[in-house]
């Protein structure tokens, strides 16, 4: 059944989430309860919203065209989203208790417990972009067919999935922008922003048509 409120609502959320990534990453937070708590708060809605968008895609597709491509594509982006939020809560955890941690110990000893910290959320992040390379894949190909959205789409979700994944597999376990090679994260985010606006106006569109007298 059609739920047009739904879809615009989900891609407003999916605007938002973004909106949450680009400030928790801007802004200055300040190395106090407050600002690690406000700091925890804006990340971690971050895939929090997006979690809706992804139900919000889900159901906008599965209602013209419902596939196992479209349910595996939800599934991994829950799953992503999950780890991504449990990337952050690690790393806000050790960034906020590490001076109290370290305290008394050497500088060498100090350096080379937060360096096998690091290693953790760096591990979390590789199996974040892993999981939502493969979501965007999965979702290229259950929108390809999909009216309102189709082949201009389906095709750089797929291709997008595709390069993060190859491109993480090439440096694991580091980042490939700390590599040499190309980060392709920026590109995702923007992508994801235009996706979620354009869920956000088929939806609108789709109300205004079913309470418009025929």
């Amino acid at each position: 059944m059609p739920q047009p409120r739904l879809w615009a609502q989900s891609g407003i959320a999916g605007v938002l989430a973004v909106a949450c990534y680009i400030l928790a990453i801007a802004l200055p937070w300040p190395e106090t309860q407050l600002g690690t708590s406000s700091a925890l708060i804006v990340v971690g809605a971050w895939p929090i919203l997006s979690i809706v968008y992804s139900y919000g895609l889900y159901s906008y597709v599965a209602a013209e065209r419902e596939s196992a491509a479209n349910r595996l594509a939800f599934v991994f982006s829950v799953v992503a989203f999950t780890t991504v939020l449990a990337m952050i809560v690690v790393q806000l955890a050790v960034g906020a208790g590490i001076g109290e941690i370290t305290k008394g110990l050497d500088d060498q000893t100090s350096q080379a417990l937060r360096r096998g910290l690091r290693m953790i959320d760096l591990g979390l992040d590789v199996a974040w972009d892993m999981l939502i390379g493969t979501a965007l894949i999965f979702s290229g190909m259950a929108m390809h067919k999909r009216s309102g959205l189709g082949p201009g789409w389906a095709v750089p979700s797929a291709v997008l999935g595709t390069a993060l994944i190859v491109l993480n597999a090439a440096t694991f376990p580091w980042p490939p922008g700390d590599r040499g090679l190309f980060d392709i994260g920026p590109f995702i985010g923007l992508f994801v922003l235009a996706l979620a606006a354009r869920l956000g106006v088929l939806g609108a569109r789709a109300a205004r048509r079913l309470t418009t007298p025929a």
